[in-house]
C-alpha cells in the first residue's frame, strides 16, 4: 500500500509540475542584431518582438497542456484506487504533453520566421516552462511500466 501512495504522489507531483509549467516562460528569443530578448508564454509574447503568431497555435498548445495535466491528475486518482486504467492515462498524458511542446515549438519558429523576413538574426532557446514539460515527458516514458508492475502485483 505504501508503494501505491508513493506512485500516486509522484504522479501528482508531475501533474503539479505540468500545471506550473503552463504559467512559466516557454521560449526565450534573442535577436542578435539589436541585442533584444523576448519571452514566449503559453498565451503569447511574440508582439514584443514585432512578430505575428496566430492565436490558434497558442490555444491548441494550451489545450494539449491542459489535457496532459488532466490525464496526470486522473491517473494519480486511479493509481490510488488500484485501477490499471491509470497506466493508459499516463501514456495519454505523455502524448498530450509532447503535442503541447510541438505546438509551442511551432510558435517559436513562427517568431523566428517573422524576424528573418525583417532581415534580423535571431535564435530561440527553451525556457523553464518547456524544460519542465520535457522532463516530465521523459519521466512518463518510464513511469507507466513501473506502475503497471505494482498494480499487477496487487490484483
Amino acid at each position: 500500500m505504501a508503494k501505491l501512495r508513493f506512485w500516486s504522489a509522484l504522479v501528482g507531483v508531475l501533474g503539479g509540475i505540468i500545471g506550473l509549467a503552463l504559467f512559466l516562460p516557454q521560449f526565450r528569443i534573442v535577436i542578435w542584431d539589436t541585442q533584444r530578448t523576448g519571452v514566449l508564454y503559453l498565451w503569447g509574447g511574440h508582439s514584443q518582438l514585432g512578430a505575428t503568431v496566430h492565436w490558434g497555435i497558442y490555444l491548441i498548445a494550451a489545450l494539449w497542456g491542459l489535457a496532459g495535466l488532466a490525464a496526470l491528475v486522473q491517473g494519480a486518482r486511479l493509481i490510488a484506487q488500484k485501477n490499471l486504467r491509470s497506466v493508459a492515462l499516463l501514456n495519454w498524458s505523455a502524448f498530450f504533453i509532447a503535442m503541447e511542446l510541438v505546438f509551442l515549438l511551432v510558435a517559436a519558429e513562427e517568431v523566428l520566421t517573422d524576424l528573418r523576413v525583417q532581415a534580423l538574426h535571431a535564435d530561440s532557446y527553451a525556457s523553464l516552462g518547456s524544460w519542465c514539460s520535457f522532463l516530465v515527458l521523459i519521466g512518463l516514458l518510464f513511469l507507466p511500466s513501473r506502475i503497471k508492475k505494482v498494480l499487477a502485483s496487487l490484483q
